[in-house]
């Protein structure tokens, strides 16, 4: 499935340089201050690309932890995602979907989501950037640890979904996208429950259900696609709650909003 994703270093170069330009801009209040926030988010990618690179190699070990996860759902007596996942590749049209929508529903959904509470919900703007950062940052270093998708363990009976159908955005162990070991904890359902949450209290009427329905269909997908396991979604979410408990408890680690020149009128005092 073809599919860009920018390295390390570009996502560096871009950040210093949406930095720089935020200095250069900076008594253009408004425009400096998205200049600042996509710098951050150029910095963040370069994280997770980084830290993906680290776990490229660490194989040995990942897919035992995926069997220890197995074991533990087991334990738990959660549902097992075999059947969800042998269902969904019977179905060709399904499965194109599902794959579709772990690609292209994970990134866009959230800066559309910033850009939304940017525009239209600034007061809660820090509050939701502080979230998402908080909230990668864990996750990403519980990702340090590799644990193997259910998609790489075939002897569970599993079925890798987008290879079956050549829609794969990954390579083997060591090659394609970063992140490809990373499955503890799902930030795709991570974020996609932090966009439910937001969405709920942001929107009005039946416009806060978007994004309860894209965090259900987000969670039945990541695991139909058998790229996570059910208690990766479960870890994220448990995340997630701690970090907007944190966030509200104590709100020196939301930055204080730069304040937006209102614009003078003729005529005006």
């Amino acid at each position: 499935m073809p599919h860009w994703e920018p390295g390390w270093r570009f996502a560096l170069s871009f950040a210093a340089g949406f930095l720089v330009a935020a200095v250069v801009l900076r008594r253009r209040r408004r425009l400096g201050a998205a200049l600042r926030e996509a710098s951050l988010a150029m910095l963040l990618w370069a994280c997770w690309v980084l830290i993906g690179s680290v776990t490229h190699p660490q194989v040995a070990g990942a897919e035992a932890r995926g069997h220890d996860v197995f074991r533990i759902e087991q334990w738990l007596h959660l549902p097992s995602e075999v059947p969800v996942v042998r269902f969904v590749a019977h179905h060709p049209w399904l499965a194109h979907a599902v794959d579709n929508y772990y690609l292209y529903g994970h990134l866009n959904v959230i800066v559309v989501l910033l850009g939304w509470t940017w525009w239209r919900h600034r007061a809660s703007y820090n509050a939701l950037r502080t979230e998402l950062v908080l909230l990668s940052l864990a996750g990403l270093a519980m990702q340090l640890v590799t644990v193997a998708p259910p998609r790489l363990l075939p002897d569970l009976g599993f079925v890798d979904l987008a290879n079956a159908y050549g829609e794969s955005i990954y390579g083997g162990y060591a090659a394609g996208l970063s992140g490809q070991l990373m499955a503890m904890p799902s930030l795709h359902v991570g974020w996609a429950a932090l966009v439910a949450w937001t969405v709920w209290r942001q929107a009005g009427g039946a416009w806060r259900c978007l994004g309860v329905a894209h965090f259900v269909v987000m969670t039945l997908v990541v695991v139909a696609s058998a790229n996570h396991w059910w208690l990766d979604g479960v870890v994220a979410v448990l995340l997630l709650a701690a970090v907007i408990g944190l966030v509200e408890r104590a709100p020196r680690l939301v930055p204080r909003r730069v304040p937006v020149p209102m614009p003078v009128t003729v005529g005006s005092a």
